[in-house]
């Protein structure tokens, strides 16, 4: 009866206590020390028409920690169970860097970027990943290498290289790390769907997702595309999907962290 009872409170504790080699990610602390440092900068260095985009963002700095909190929480337990499946490890030096840079960051960097990912510290999934090719996973941090490809609903996945630039990824077909899936502008037909490198503004561009800036320009003489500096405001905490591309369900918030990116990077086509 004494031997169930510690194994069964092992059992129990085993995400928080590391019975059986398995360790807990401080999900709380982490989690509040991103919304104290995000929400601070965002509310010193942002507009409200900039945050806009964010409803974590909240309407004030208090709405914005809680909110935002909460978001991480949440993707701090997939990150926990992932780490409790051996696909990926927690890496809070990782983490400890990024917040640095945050605190450390000025008004002027914080504006001229899209996402946290635009910060080097932070452009980060926080997570060693440990799943190798063709192996089972659940989500794209968990591959050594290239995105968790799964099939229409499915939770889980095999890991695989994804798609080059310029490739097709339409019929579910994901893009490879660093790129992201551009509906062309057609978003009710995946057939012109293609995966793009986010490029620097000069750059030759189709549309806005070709662009880091998100700013596709013509010239009004020669109609030629290039990627250019936005002329309204932004703000690194501003979209609804921080890492850039389309919002991807699956990072949510991360934004541009586990994932921002992943948050985080968002990779995926979404519709």
């Amino acid at each position: 009866m004494k031997t169930n009872t510690v194994l069964t409170g092992c059992v129990l504790a085993a995400a928080a206590l590391g019975c059986g080699g398995v360790t807990g990610i401080p999900i709380e602390k982490t989690a509040t020390d991103f919304a104290k440092a995000i929400c601070s900068a965002a509310y010193k260095c942002c507009t409200p028409e900039t945050l806009m985009g964010n409803s974590s963002a909240g309407m004030s700095e208090a709405e914005c920690e809680t909110k935002t909190a909460m978001d991480f929480r949440n993707q701090l337990q997939t990150m926990q169970d992932s780490q409790n499946k051996g696909r990926s490890k927690f890496d809070q030096k990782q983490v400890d860097m990024c917040l640095e840079a945050i605190r450390g960051a000025t008004c002027d960097t914080l504006t001229s970027i899209r996402s946290l990912s635009g910060i080097p510290a932070c452009d980060s999934t926080f997570a060693t990943p440990l799943v190798a090719a063709d192996a089972t996973c659940g989500q794209d941090f968990e591959c050594i290498a290239g995105v968790c490809q799964k099939e229409p609903m499915a939770w889980e996945g095999v890991c695989v290289d994804g798609n080059a630039a310029g490739s097709a990824c339409a019929d579910n077909n994901r893009c490879a790390p660093k790129l992201i899936c551009d509906g062309r502008g057609t978003n009710m037909d995946a057939s012109d769907d293609v995966c793009v490198a986010e490029q620097n503004n000069g750059a030759t561009c189709v549309d806005g997702y070709d662009c880091k800036s998100r700013n596709c320009v013509a010239d009004a003489t020669s109609g030629a595309k290039t990627c250019q500096t936005p002329t309204t405001g932004q703000c690194f905490y501003g979209g609804g999907c921080s890492a850039g591309g389309r919002p991807n369900v699956v990072a949510l918030v991360l934004m541009g962290l586990f994932v921002f990116v992943a948050l985080a990077r968002t990779r995926r086509r979404a519709r």
